[in-house]
């Protein structure tokens, strides 16, 4: 019988939830439009006034290298189980014989599905917000959450961009360490201009090292749906 894990719990406040964690933010729309997004959930196409911000979102200018890959992936054939996203934005596709659904409030409050594997120490929640972020953005905001939130810049492994389902994806993999434990963090990022999308897993490195490819899996199971 498999232990209750602590991970989760443990991580719960390190994960990004909602896109305006921060007093504001400035990003881009797919059309290219800039916005800014406040953590009322309102965002405007002109900067509010606000006392003692400036320079708080310079982290969003830090170059970051996105290596383009020609690869494309599909679900696998073995994932027949599946979850719709309530805007009819997406589905993920699983394997109920690898993975359960956990209620998403256990993992992340701002979650919409949430998920365990059931024979490791895998987890991974999914959340979507309504406001069209760019992907190397949220990616952005990902990292600075956790830096935040651990106080140690959080390494990347890898950041790779390729299609998933027709799809062009954002791949980030982030190492960070928290009270002895390495954890690896290995999310799919998404965004059209109905919305974005971050399918997150976590699991400490040794654990992520046994299980990338079941891990893989899973995030493949990302369909886009309601596109022509």
């Amino acid at each position: 019988m498999k232990k209750t894990p602590f991970f989760p719990f443990l991580f719960l406040f390190i994960l990004i939830g909602s896109i305006p964690a921060f007093s504001q933010i400035k990003a881009v729309t797919e059309n290219g439009d800039t916005i800014y997004v406040y953590n009322d959930g309102t965002w405007s196409y002109e900067l509010r006034e606000f006392s003692g911000q400036q320079g708080m979102m310079d982290f969003l200018n830090e170059p970051i290298d996105v290596e383009t890959l020609s690869s494309s992936f599909t679900t696998p054939s073995t994932s027949k189980d599946k979850v719709k996203n309530a805007r009819d934005q997406f589905q993920i596709l699983f394997n109920s014989e690898e993975w359960r659904r956990v209620p998403p409030a256990t993992l992340n409050d701002e979650a919409e599905f949430a998920f365990e594997a059931k024979f490791s120490d895998v987890w991974s929640v999914v959340i979507s917000e309504e406001t069209p972020i760019e992907k190397e953005t949220l990616f952005k905001i990902a990292r600075k959450t956790m830096e935040d939130n651990t106080g140690a810049k959080p390494e990347i492994i890898s950041l790779t961009q390729f299609k998933v389902n027709d799809q062009d994806i954002l791949r980030g993999v982030m190492r960070a360490s928290f009270s002895g434990i390495t954890f690896v963090f290995d999310t799919y990022y998404f965004s059209d201009e109905r919305g974005s999308v971050q399918f997150t897993t976590w699991s400490s490195e040794a654990v992520w090292k046994k299980n990338e490819e079941k891990i893989q899996d899973l995030l493949k199971g990302f369909e886009v749906i309601g596109v022509e």
